[in-house]
């Protein structure tokens, strides 16, 4: 009976260590550094815009053009409020962990390198799709916007071969 009950326990710890991890939801202030992290995307983005947006799916993966819009901040975002960015995703196709990136002034698309930011932790290499909101959005693969890099202008469900899982920097343009 004892072995059994061994091999029970060992099956529930592979189960365990197998399981799929449970996506991230952060948003990250490239003003001040601070990131915070929440169960669903909706709780991020009602983070992100101070209250501002509460109706945002609970998925990262479902973000629209209506909502695309909200966030950029064109309905009424006032100067004490985060802009939203853009959103950075783990796997292709929108999908696995978001980090949605915000700033006090926003970016003038394409007119330069507005800011750009070091990727830690799980963000470090993992970098598969994109949404553009209010800044194009370079990837690089080595920190301090360096290396190799690639462009994007508008939102990219599958960032290609040569960046997916590459990037350790972002400039936002």
């Amino acid at each position: 009976m004892a072995a059994a009950a061994t091999v029970l326990a060992l099956g529930a710890a592979a189960v365990s260590a197998n399981a799929a991890p449970v996506p991230r939801n952060c948003v990250l202030n490239i003003d001040s550094g601070s990131m915070q992290c929440y169960d669903t995307f909706q709780e991020a983005v009602t983070a992100s815009t101070n209250g501002r947006i509460t109706d945002a799916p609970l998925s990262a993966k479902y973000i629209d053009q209506k909502l695309a819009n909200r966030l950029k901040g064109s309905s009424g975002t006032t100067q004490a409020e985060a802009v939203q960015l853009g959103v950075i995703y783990t796997d292709s196709n929108y999908g696995g962990s978001a980090l949605v990136l915000t700033g006090g002034s926003g970016c003038q698309s394409g007119n330069g390198r507005d800011a750009q930011i070091n990727l830690d932790g799980i963000w470090n290499n993992s970098v598969s799709s994109l949404t553009t909101l209010s800044c194009w959005l370079e990837l690089w693969d080595a920190p301090n916007a360096s290396g190799i890099h690639q462009e994007y202008q508008q939102s990219t469900s599958y960032v290609g071969d040569a960046m997916n899982d590459r990037a350790s920097s972002i400039a936002l343009l």
